[in-house]
């Protein structure tokens, strides 16, 4: 798989903000007693294909600030000025904007971005009532102290999108020409990973000390008064070890060592697919699951459902739901840390069935529509595994930037069940980190197809 993630979000918004263009011309043309023919229908499904293009890259959720430099809003309509201007000069060098009529046009043209912005309002209200944790400000701390460092807390601190807490410094407040402004000081470099982990933040940025930075930017200097190129070659390290991106962060230029592929319009793709799948299925499947918590009732006693808890997304704590597939008494033994292993013999006779099918794992479709899981990630472990895992395997935690699934990357690929090997268990997690890293709404549908054909033919599923 490539290592650069793909986002869907563009074509997301972009189809959106298509339908706002088209629909805005449709509706001034009905409310001005103009017939919405085959010229206007046309010339709507232009605009709108390229508004798909142009357009689409505009984030719609994060805070657009119409009128302010450089912001999503402004930038956004200075695109659609663009697109009108462009449209009008087609329309003069063909002499086809005689077919329209200019109230309907001026309407159109004043009145889109108007309702590009409602649409955003209303997205923005709809998320932070049903998906607070897509749309809400982030919390951010800032690691070493330099030019840049103080150009990003500016950013941040006038940002919608980041709450900025403090900064970490190693050297004395004096010798980096003062604290960042506004911003506390929360301790040394050492100290960060204990102060996120005990405050869950959710943004670190990393600014490299000064040092380097001056002596290449000085030898820069003096190369510029001669004829040779010039290419300044960073230290990749980090890069190629963490397999970072660069990107870009309220203007300055970043790299994005760890970060959730579902924040934004991506996590509304993502949970509007785990809603209608996870709500599709338990219709689909209520006859079976109703069959198999009479047999689980009939065959052994204790409940049909066994609750477990799990860590679930950003590391909080959930209880799992799957029908029990143990003898009550040797699950309330050592729920927490006993994986099961072939001819376990705490497993019931119908407990072997619905574990070597899967059927034990329908019941999380209502961990779905609770919000705790998602049909497709890293398949959530216990949380005695989570502790002692956490601290032998590298990066572990960063498969806790998305939602548990039902199904996951690893899985797929034969992943499943016991993990008694430190290196199997290293071997998932770096499928999980690389579906964090690659995922699609695409991947999701074909990890959900290679579940299904796996089902019956998985040996590692006990």
């Amino acid at each position: 798989m490539s290592s650069a993630r793909q986002s869907w979000a563009p074509a997301f918004q972009g189809t959106l903000y298509a339908l706002v263009i088209y629909g805005t011309l449709w509706l001034i043309a009905r409310l001005l007693g103009q017939a919405f023919d085959t010229q206007y229908q046309l010339m709507a499904l232009l605009m709108s294909a390229t508004g798909f293009v142009v357009l689409g890259r505009y984030d719609l959720l994060t805070p657009w600030m119409p009128g302010r430099q450089g912001s999503v809003g402004t930038r956004l309509y200075w695109a659609w000025v663009v697109m009108v201007g462009v449209l009008l000069l087609i329309g003069f060098l063909t002499q086809y904007s005689i077919h329209f009529s200019r109230r309907v046009l001026l309407l159109w043209f004043v009145s889109t971005p108007v309702a590009l912005l409602i649409v955003h309002k209303l997205a923005v209200a709809l998320a932070q009532r049903f998906l607070p944790h897509i749309v809400r400000r982030r919390t951010a701390v800032v690691v070493f102290v330099n030019d840049s460092a103080r150009s990003l807390s500016r950013n941040l601190q006038n940002s919608r999108a980041f709450e900025l807490v403090g900064f970490f410094e190693d050297r004395e407040i004096e010798r980096i020409g003062g604290p960042l402004e506004g911003v506390s000081y929360l301790g040394r470099a050492r100290d960060t990973a204990q102060y996120v982990r005990d405050h869950a933040i959710d943004v670190v940025f990393i600014v490299l000390p000064d040092d380097g930075a001056r002596r290449a930017l000085n030898l820069l200097e003096d190369l510029g008064n001669t004829t040779a190129s010039v290419y300044y070659v960073p230290d990749f390290m980090i890069i190629n070890l963490f397999e970072a991106q660069i990107r870009e962060i309220e203007g300055v230029t970043v790299l994005e060592v760890a970060e959730t592929p579902f924040y934004g319009a991506d996590g509304i793709l993502k949970q509007l697919f785990d809603f209608v799948f996870a709500a599709t299925l338990l219709i689909l499947l209520a006859p079976l699951m109703i069959v198999v918590a009479a047999l689980i009732k009939l065959t052994s006693p204790g409940p049909v459902i066994f609750k477990q808890r799990r860590y679930g997304l950003n590391g909080q704590r959930f209880h799992i739901y799957k029908f029990r597939s143990m003898h009550v008494g040797e699950v309330n033994r050592d729920p927490d840390m006993q994986q099961a292993t072939r001819q376990d013999p705490r497993i019931t006779a119908i407990g072997r069935f619905i574990r070597r099918t899967s059927i034990d794992e329908l019941p999380q479709f209502f961990n779905v529509l609770r919000g705790d899981m998602s049909v497709v990630g890293p398949r959530p472990h216990t949380v005695a595994h989570n502790e002692y895992y956490r601290l032998a395997v590298k990066r572990y935690m960063v498969r806790h930037k998305v939602k548990p699934g039902l199904t996951g990357w690893a899985q797929v690929h034969g992943l499943r069940g016991e993990t008694a090997q430190l290196e199997r268990m290293e071997e998932r997690i770096r499928y999980d980190l690389d579906y964090i890293r690659n995922w699609s709404p695409m991947l999701d549908f074909k990890i959900v197809l290679m579940t299904v054909a796996m089902i019956f033919r998985d040996r590692n599923a006990y």
